[in-house]
């Protein structure tokens, strides 16, 4: 993966024989974070960049009036990759009964796993509680970091306002996508039946006629499609205002470079095994370095303390 690119380009310029290309695709398949996310790859411990601080000044000149001067300001930041390394078994026995064209199916199945992890430690990864992680949304989308907007101040939240939505998406730079819960989902698309909210709550189809829920022309992600893997954001977070459990989160995300993104230190690479030592499952070694950068300071927003209630102004 030379270029920025998110999962799906990648999969697309391999070989159709190649052993990577089905289990990328299944695993790309399976979130649509990871359908849109760009992944950058970089070499070293870490990906280096540099973050603004301040941007200077600028002002007129009188006439024969030497030019002025300004600087702005860089810092360099660091962020490393963690890898995820995992070997998918397929007993012998179902190659018998099936045939070696089982083994990708079974071998699929398996990559859902993956997916989720990726998926769940996008949202809430905490390096300083597991090191073997990387920080996820909720760790980098802090109040210190102006990435937080409360979208209501009272104990036990309140239902979302369109208009504390509108403050977070403001208080982001160059805005590409909302994520949110399927259940806060519903909720908007009970939006658009209201007639004092309709308009900018938008249903459209994408180029292979699948439907995208909007707003303010942002897609919204929700993560996986139904299946077993839990929900993402559930109404399990305390307000900014305290109270019970109850209140969930909504992100409005800049994905791009120069926003959030994706960086690896190798593209998914599988390997495979064949006949393991068990002499019982047949294996494929998955292996993929990969991490997560915030280039830009206002890349995301964090709004919180959402009750499960139906959308107001």
């Amino acid at each position: 993966m030379p270029d920025i690119m998110t999962l799906p380009e990648y999969a697309k310029g391999l070989e159709k024989t190649s052993i990577e290309r089905p289990l990328i695709e299944t695993f790309a398949a399976e979130s649509d974070i990871l359908q849109v996310l760009p992944f950058d790859t970089f070499q070293g411990a870490a990906y280096e960049g540099y973050r603004e601080t301040a941007i200077g000044s600028a002002g007129f000149r009188a006439i024969n009036e030497g030019a002025g001067s300004s600087q702005g300001k860089i810092a360099p930041f660091q962020e490393t990759s963690f890898p995820i390394d995992t070997i998918l078994k397929v007993d012998k026995a179902i190659l018998r009964r099936h045939g070696e064209s089982r083994r990708s199916r079974e071998e699929a199945m398996q990559m859902k796993a993956q997916a989720r992890l990726f998926t769940d430690t996008f949202i809430g990864g905490d390096n300083t509680s597991n090191p073997k992680e990387f920080n996820g949304l909720k760790a980098r989308c802090s109040s210190s970091k102006g990435r937080l907007v409360a979208n209501s101040a009272s104990s036990g939240g309140a239902a979302l306002s369109l208009g504390a939505l509108d403050e977070a998406i403001d208080n982001t730079r160059n805005p590409t996508h909302l994520l949110m819960s399927r259940k806060m989902k519903l909720r908007f698309i009970a939006a658009m039946r209201n007639t004092a909210l309709s308009g900018y709550i938008m249903q459209t189809r994408d180029g292979i006629g699948k439907p995208v829920l909007s707003y303010a022309d942002l897609p919204i992600l929700t993560g996986y499609p139904k299946d077993r893997h839990t929900s993402i954001l559930p109404f399990d977070e305390v307000a900014s205002g305290g109270g019970s459990a109850v209140t969930t989160s909504i992100f409005v995300l800049s994905l791009m470079d120069g926003g959030l993104k994706g960086i690896q230190l190798t593209p998914m690479k599988a390997r495979d095994m064949g006949l393991l030592e068990d002499a019982v499952n047949y294996g494929t070694n998955v292996e993929w370095d990969v991490g997560v950068v915030d280039e830009g300071d206002y890349c995301a927003t964090r709004l919180s303390s959402i009750t499960d209630a139906a959308i107001v102004a």
